[in-house]
């Protein structure tokens, strides 16, 4: 009796270290290859009805659900990108969705944007739908094709 519990242990033994193997040669927690997704450096301006936009997060969507985004700066410039540790975008055409400061598609924050004399302007919903949540807004990205701007209008 006491042969057979020790037979069976050690074959429940032996499949666990085979499928740890297994797991390890099949790169199960690999990191991301960023040369691989071949990403290009994209940067640009944002503007609304000509001023600059402060503090915009403007996110280019492509599928298969990846996207890259940034925030602008003061000057309404932004760069993408990938992720927290990688500027930049996969190529292909995107859809662009510039939402303002803290508020998120669909939020009804009325976060601020900061005008360029640094005096608080428009509240977040001042961008249009058209821009954001109903993007009209397209890029096509590729090595030769990197920068972006947008002129929004109040008024679509």
């Amino acid at each position: 009796m006491k042969s057979n519990f020790t037979e069976v242990a050690w074959r429940q033994g032996k499949s666990w270290v085979v499928l740890a193997a297994l797991l390890l040669l099949t790169g199960c927690g690999s990191r991301v290859s960023y040369h691989e997704l071949g990403l290009v450096s994209v940067s640009g301006r944002v503007t609304l009805d000509g001023q600059p936009l402060a503090g915009v997060t403007v996110r280019f969507e492509g599928p298969p659900n990846r996207f890259s985004g940034g925030k602008t700066d003061s000057g309404g410039r932004y760069r993408l990108l990938y992720d927290s540790n990688q500027a930049g975008c996969t190529p292909g055409e995107k859809i662009v969705r510039i939402t303002a400061g803290g508020a998120g598609e669909g939020s009804d924050e009325e976060t601020p944007i900061e005008a360029p004399d640094g005096k608080a302007a428009a509240p977040a919903q001042a961008i249009p739908a058209a821009y954001n949540s109903a993007s009209t807004l397209t890029a096509n990205v590729s090595s030769s094709n990197r920068s972006f701007n947008f002129d929004l209008k109040s008024m679509p």
